[in-house]
């Protein structure tokens, strides 16, 4: 009786931290926050498989990554035994979701995924999201695997300063000028 009670409490800790993120979370932020605090890795490993094919949880791939939210059922399940989970757990997770929040959605507001287009051509999607607006979006197209990874690395680790280039480049006609005569004054080398 005490090991299903545990069972059910677990489970609730997983879907109570989704419900409260309200938003998408990877495998490893679940990971991070559940395992060693309140399960081993093996019981939480088979929590979200289980959920996961119960339909309770639901799941996407981006970027060799996996993404889990609550289904409809998910979030059923949420409110009719989130009094199994006591106050303290609850409040530990409301905790950490104000710690972590903005810094768990931060990390998906710049994203750049790629994708074979053809056999010779990868197209790489950058994005950058702020509160739910898409400020930009910008589809590169390459010519292999692993330029479309590089593209993506550098989108991620230097956003604000290729925003701000784009950005300026297409406000100002000093700099658009800049640009275009930098272009054709050093074009781009083959590999």
């Amino acid at each position: 009786m005490k090991q299903s009670r545990l069972v059910a409490e677990n489970r609730l800790i997983i879907l109570y931290l989704l419900y409260q993120m309200d938003m998408p979370l990877s495998w490893a932020h679940l990971h991070d926050f559940a395992v060693n605090d309140y399960m081993d890795f093996i019981d939480f490993q088979t929590y979200i498989t289980d959920m996961t094919e119960n339909g309770i949880l639901e799941t996407y791939r981006e970027n060799d990554n996996t993404y889990y939210t609550l289904t409809e059922e998910g979030e059923k399940t949420v409110h009719v035994f989130l009094k199994l989970l006591p106050e303290s757990k609850r409040n530990s997770i409301i905790a950490y979701v104000r710690k972590y929040r903005k810094q768990i959605k931060k990390e998906y507001e710049v994203s750049a995924n790629y994708f074979m287009h053809s056999k010779d051509e990868y197209v790489v999607k950058c994005c950058i999201i702020e509160n739910d607006l898409t400020l930009m979006e910008l589809n590169v197209t390459v010519v292999s695997k692993e330029m479309a990874k590089q593209v993506r690395k550098n989108w991620k680790e230097n956003v604000t300063a290729i925003y701000g280039n784009i950005l300026r480049s297409l406000l100002d006609d000093n700099a658009a000028k800049e640009l275009t005569d930098d272009i054709r004054n050093n074009p781009p080398k083959a590999d």
